[in-house]
């Protein structure tokens, strides 16, 4: 929408860096705190390309994967923020796994009803991409490892 794009960019003087080293590497509390703050901050496409570029994708689909329910549920909700607002990160979270994350965690019995909506809102943005949708299916021509 309009209104996000106007959104200041949060990501000076490293702290985006900042926050995906917290959100990898800090205790549970900071790790779901952090990854709170990548959701707010992703809402701006300058701050989604910076999040991608400082390797923030990878560590939001790994909490996303393992996370706590309230890391998951931010982490989610980041991705899907980042896919909405620069769709230049969309085949970054293709490449590093991410639809199989997503796809399971939009249908993880034990996640809140928002963690399920970011995932499954983030994985509509990848297919209605039309190079992530080549991605998705060339994937799905791939056996399992």
């Amino acid at each position: 929408t309009a209104w996000r794009s106007r959104r200041p960019a949060g990501s000076a003087a490293g702290g985006v860096e900042v926050l995906i080293s917290l959100a990898r590497d800090g205790t549970e509390r900071q790790k779901v705190r952090a990854a709170g703050v990548l959701r707010n901050l992703a809402m701006n496409d300058d701050n989604s390309v910076a999040i991608a570029a400082a390797g923030g994708i990878e560590v939001l689909i790994a909490l996303a994967r393992d996370g706590t329910a309230g890391q998951k549920e931010h982490a989610a909700g980041a991705l899907s923020n980042m896919i909405e607002a620069a769709p230049g990160t969309h085949e970054g979270v293709v490449e590093a796994g991410g639809v199989a994350v997503l796809s399971s965690l939009a249908q993880e019995a034990g996640a809140s009803g928002d963690c399920k909506l970011a995932a499954a809102i983030a994985l509509v943005y990848l297919a209605a991409d039309d190079t992530c949708l080549s991605l998705l299916l060339s994937r799905l021509d791939q056996p399992e490892e």
